[in-house]
């Protein structure tokens, strides 16, 4: 091959190296929620789960759903969405069939400012929406906010709720304090970000400066909303259960990270305490949300839990 046909060739794939290069570049700079479209499509796939929805009472629901067996329901934390367990649930799937619910008013659903969103209110329209999709005895889980609303629709539901996993969960008080008081401003600069996310994680995850400045964005789009629905919990009937949780009679895991600095540990152990033959895991070096930090760990106490 002569020489000038070989400088054409590698000019020429140089050329498109350089525009793939350029592409990445500003997709990965300018558009990081395609980035992380594409990751979760990922997760999802490796979790074997599929992207659903169903409408209640003229309200869209998205979800997750995959595997197969026994129905396990699993609810997402205050400003977190419906991907927050897939990572936990590629070791699920195997065994359960799992559903992952988008929680309103958070995620990809409406924000319809009629409607309620505390726990009582969430806990009787995730009744609708189980029921719509066929599910009348299951297992039930949820992190933060998802567990409050876990205990809240147990205490309601108590024949729909096979079992009880509640990992790192809103819902009682150990001092009397307010919960979910409102946030006082808004996330605005990086460096404010990363310090939230040293409340969340021990193991915090690599993020690029690029996807920090897009979820700086995010919250302040979501700041006023969140404040009310952060309002909406506060007034519902089932703000703090305190007096009630001792009701619950399913079997019942309490998940907890010992390093947890948004629910103390104490709220773990007062959950544990209340209800009666309940089992008790915490995770050492681990934060508030460990279907994140230890989604294999997670899935495995799960199971562990569930199986026996």
């Amino acid at each position: 091959m002569p020489a000038s046909t070989k400088r054409k060739i590698f000019i020429g794939l140089f050329s498109v190296v350089l525009l793939v290069a350029a592409s990445a570049f500003i997709v990965f700079t300018y558009f990081p929620q395609v980035i992380l479209d594409v990751m979760r499509a990922q997760y999802a796939r490796d979790a074997n789960v599929t992207r659903k929805a169903a409408v209640v009472d003229g309200y869209t629901f998205p979800y997750y759903e995959g595997g197969t067996g026994e129905p396990l329901v699993l609810i997402h934390g205050f400003g977190d969405s419906m991907i927050s367990f897939v990572q936990s649930a590629k070791w699920l799937t195997p065994k359960y069939r799992v559903i992952m619910p988008e929680v309103p008013g958070f995620g990809d659903t409406a924000r319809d400012a009629t409607l309620d969103y505390g726990a009582r209110a969430q806990a009787e329209r995730f009744h609708k929406f189980f029921h719509q999709i066929g599910l009348t005895s299951f297992h039930l889980a949820g992190n933060s906010m998802g567990g409050h609303i876990t205990a809240a629709y147990t205490l309601l539901y108590p024949k729909d709720v096979k079992s009880v996993i509640l990992i790192d969960a809103a819902g009682i008080t150990v001092n009397d304090d307010v919960p979910y008081q409102d946030a006082a401003k808004p996330v605005t600069t990086v460096e404010e970000f990363d310090a939230y996310m040293d409340k969340v994680f021990v193991q915090k995850p690599p993020i690029p400066g690029a996807f920090k400045q897009y979820f700086v964005q995010q919250a302040q789009g979501n700041f006023e909303w969140q404040n009310r629905i952060r309002a909406d919990i506060r007034k519902s009937p089932d703000a703090i259960l305190n007096d009630r949780i001792s009701a619950i009679t399913a079997p019942t895991l309490v998940l907890w990270g010992d390093k947890d600095q948004l629910i103390d540990i104490a709220v773990g152990e007062a959950y544990h305490k209340a209800i009666n033959g309940s089992k008790y895991v915490v995770f050492k070096e681990c934060g508030h949300s460990p279907q994140y930090e230890r989604p294999q760990e997670t899935a495995e106490a799960i199971l562990e839990f569930l199986e026996k």
